[in-house]
């Protein structure tokens, strides 16, 4: 009896719902594609494998130009052909030297996060041991002990510096990484 009072209420909650399914239907096809591109992004692309990193339009990106010193990091603020508009700069990409990324894999993201958690640990430690040693003025072990809880922390804080140093991604635009605009009609 409870199989039939089931499948009946699945079948008139089938019934009930079913015009109400978002999916693509004859009527919310386009006849004609746009002439023009509805979205845009760079590819910065490792010829030859998988690896990928997209950049949209409001992100901000980290470039150096053939005739620059250094890098600027600025927000992208249009894509057309093949040319990025930052702000108050019109950079066609055959200029573009290097990229420079930051958190954008799965290893950096985790770098990043255990540098800045060993530097947090480094300096608590470090005060502890601070407070052990100027604490303990007439016992030499203790003071001793403060002085190793010390070196210790100091070198957690060296290897999270190590570590966020590591967040950061240069890729030079070569044969090896390309970079390209790619545009979805």
């Amino acid at each position: 009896m409870s199989k039939h009072l089931l499948f009946g209420f699945l079948l008139v909650f089938a019934s009930v719902f079913t015009h109400l399914c978002q999916a693509q239907i004859s009527d919310s096809v386009r006849a004609a594609p746009s002439s023009t591109a509805s979205h845009r992004y760079l590819l910065l692309a490792k010829t030859g494998s998988l690896a990928r990193y997209r950049m949209y339009i409001g992100e901000k990106i980290t470039f150096k130009r053939h005739q620059d010193e250094g890098f600027k990091t600025l927000p992208i603020l249009d894509i057309r052909d093949s040319t990025l508009y930052v702000q108050g700069l019109r950079v066609p990409l055959k200029d573009i030297e290097k990229i420079k990324l930051k958190n954008h894999t799965g290893g950096r993201k985790v770098a990043n996060f255990s540098g800045a958690f060993l530097k947090t640990a480094g300096t608590i430690f470090t005060l502890v041991g601070a407070i052990n040693f100027l604490t303990n003025l007439n016992e030499k072990y203790d003071r001793q002990d403060g002085l190793h809880t010390m070196g210790g922390a100091a070198v957690l804080f060296a290897a999270g510096t190590v570590l966020q140093a590591m967040r950061y991604g240069t890729y030079t635009i070569n044969e090896k990484w390309t970079l390209k605009v790619i545009e979805m009609y």
